[in-house]
């Protein structure tokens, strides 16, 4: 039909027109930026997913300069222990000369200053090696001797002074406090009390801080005398922290214990190694403290010492009504009545408490009045995060505990036992606690390990009936299972404030693009070692190279370490490169425009706009034919 108002043909092509130049622009556009996807409406989908691995992109580059940063720094700590190890090696054969006897003291005095310097210069490697500001080997400090709890980091003579201590450098220097028991008093150099005749300190009512130093060989054999021990007796009021006590013989009759056999006191940071025992009819003999009044505290101790005695046997403290936290022992215990692996009798006192300690040692009574491998008798003094390993062995009628011997108002929370409880007679005996004499005896959370105790009960007898709480016998599989879910406490989590001695200088290398543990390589890089070598005699020299081959492997350990994490971040830069190219490869599929199809499509857009042009001139002359007719 030929009409003048309506011109078909024109909207035809008119649309082809811009369905064509529509085409052109967007072959424009993907040939100008090189994507076929520039905007959310070109592909709603894929747009999300480029969008998504374009961010993941990002950050795996971010990552991958991360782990190359983290290989920098490790290769630096590497370099720095290599540097000390030359050192050290030169320190070796500077003491196999010096240990050869042809050299006079002139010649060793040479010796030793270079080895001094040497020393100086490992120290200022360790001190001050960094990488971008942040001090690689920082965080290590050690106790000058000994292993300590809780680490201590020794005054020095001038901070010691300044702090009004009284210094303490010889066995007559540390017998003339008792002159003087108020003052403050601090170690400065180990003491060996070998051969030295000790008199006990009385009435101790100052501050005796070890310093981190030790007291070798204290030996007291006075086995019809009471309160044996370094002190005697220690008062309200005292601290005494830091000290160490080594290859301890005490031998005495009542009130026994190697640090002190009485204490009111505080005491914080202390350990003993060696043996503690009274007469067979001696009483209160504990590895560290024989007996304690109401006052004071014990926390960060431990004793590795055997322990005998009769009545009021532990291998830490024989008895107490003070708060105990902290604390273990490991040494075995014998005796007759309340006879325990860490106490021997623990009451009740204002506020106290047993809390994360725990014993291994074995334990052996002869009396009928409790055994057990943790506390003998357990008065009202909650018992918290607890355990005892080790075996219980009652050679006499008695009540006997893998945790507990006797409980009187014994409150046991979080705890359990899994050493063997044996009898020779009667059934008072239980994997937990052996005999309760008051019913309102409380336990939550406890355990005891029926196949190693070989108890059948968790309590064994006395007045329980009423006794609110559980006490669940289980496998040792459901031990390690309770352990692991932090229902009960572990040995390592028990032990855990012994690793304050080396304090961790951990670093997180970010290995990976989310919040996974997983995605972290962790790097323990503290280090440092406790370098003093004396090449003042040829005996000395050689007792050096020990030392010098200690420090040596203690490098060799640390470089293994720092060798398998840099291993460790090459592998997580290669894993990364990998991811990169896989990525890159995805949303190259996704995104980037073919650009021989985008010219083709370019040509034919170009021609169907040129060709619907030329059309619409011919159309739009169609109205006109209508003239013709009139």
């Amino acid at each position: 039909m030929l009409s003048i108002n309506t011109n078909l043909g024109a909207f035809i092509v008119q649309s082809s027109l811009n369905v064509s130049t529509n085409g052109l622009n967007q072959a424009i556009e993907r040939m100008s930026t090189g994507f076929k996807i520039n905007h959310a409406k070109d592909n709603a989908a894929n747009y999300s997913i480029n969008t998504n691995l374009s961010s993941k992109l990002s950050s795996y580059e971010v990552v991958q300069d991360n782990v190359s940063m983290g290989l920098d720094m490790v290769m630096t700590a590497m370099d720095s222990l290599e540097l000390i190890s030359s050192h050290l090696s030169r320190m070796r054969d500077l003491a196999e000369q010096a240990a050869n006897g042809t050299y006079g003291e002139d010649s060793l005095k040479a010796i030793q200053a270079e080895v001094n310097a040497r020393l100086l210069e490992c120290d200022r490697v360790i001190e001050n090696t960094e990488y971008n500001g942040v001090k690689l080997f920082e965080g290590v400090s050690y106790a000058a001797t000994g292993t300590f709890i809780q680490e201590v980091i020794p005054l020095t003579e001038e901070e010691a002074m300044a702090q009004g201590y009284t210094l303490i450098k010889s066995s007559d220097d540390l017998q003339n406090i008792q002159n003087d028991v108020s003052a403050k008093y601090i170690l400065m150099n180990d003491i060996n009390l070998s051969g030295y005749l000790w008199t006990p300190i009385k009435d101790f009512s100052g501050e005796f801080n070890g310093n981190g130093y030790v007291i070798n060989n204290l030996e007291l054999n006075n086995p019809a005398t009471d309160f044996q021990g370094l002190f005697s007796s220690i008062s309200q009021g005292a601290n005494v922290s830091n000290l160490g006590l080594e290859n301890v013989n005490i031998i005495g009759e009542d009130y026994i214990g190697s640090l002190a056999a009485y204490s009111n006191g505080v005491i914080n940071n202390c350990y003993v190694t060696g043996t503690v025992s009274s007469r067979n009819y001696g009483s209160w003999v504990g590895g560290l403290v024989g007996n304690t009044g109401f006052y004071g505290s014990i926390s960060y101790c431990y004793s590795t010492a055997n322990v005998s005695g009769n009545d009021y046997v532990g291998g830490l403290v024989g008895s107490t009504s003070i708060t105990v936290k902290n604390c273990y022992a490991t040494g075995n215990i014998q005796g007759g009545d309340r006879i325990g692996g860490l106490l021997g009798y623990s009451s009740y006192g204002v506020g106290s408490y047993v809390s994360d300690s725990y014993a291994t040692g074995d334990v052996i009574s002869t009396g009928a009045n409790g055994g057990g491998g943790l506390v003998g008798e357990s008065g009202a003094a909650p018992i918290r995060n607890c355990f005892a390993t080790g075996n219980v062995k009652l050679t006499n009628y008695d009540a006997g505990g893998g945790l507990i011997g006797k409980g009187d108002n014994a409150r046991v929370y979080n705890s359990y036992a899994s050493g063997k409880v044996t009898v020779k007679n009667g059934d008072d005996i239980g994997g937990l606690i052996g005999y309760i004499s008051i019913s309102n005896t409380q336990t939550t959370d406890c355990y005891y390990n029926k196949e190693t105790t070989g108890c059948a009960n968790g309590l064994g007898g006395g007045n329980f009936a009423d006794t609110p709480g559980y006490i669940e016998g289980v496998s040792s599989a459901r031990i390690e299972e309770l352990i692991k879910d932090g229902t009960l406490p572990s040995y390592f989590e028990a032990k855990k404030f012994q690793s304050q001695l080396e304090k961790t200088n951990v670093i997180k290398y970010k290995a990976g693009i989310d919040s996974n543990p997983k995605s972290e390589i962790k790097l323990d890089l503290s280090f440092g070692l406790n370098l003093d070598v004396d090449f003042s005699t040829p005996k000395a020299a050689r007792d050096s190279l020990t030392k010098i081959d200690e420090y040596l492997k203690k490098i060799s350990e640390k470089q293994t370490e720092f060798g398998a994490a840099y291993n460790r971040l090459e592998f997580a830069l290669e894993t990364i490169g990998i991811s990169i190219d896989n990525l890159t490869s995805t949303r190259s599929t996704i995104r980037d425009a073919d650009i021989a199809e985008e010219s083709s499509a370019y040509i034919r857009y170009q021609i169907l706009q040129q060709a619907a042009t030329t059309l619409m001139a011919t159309a739009n002359q169609t109205p006109s034919i209508a003239l013709q007719l009139l």
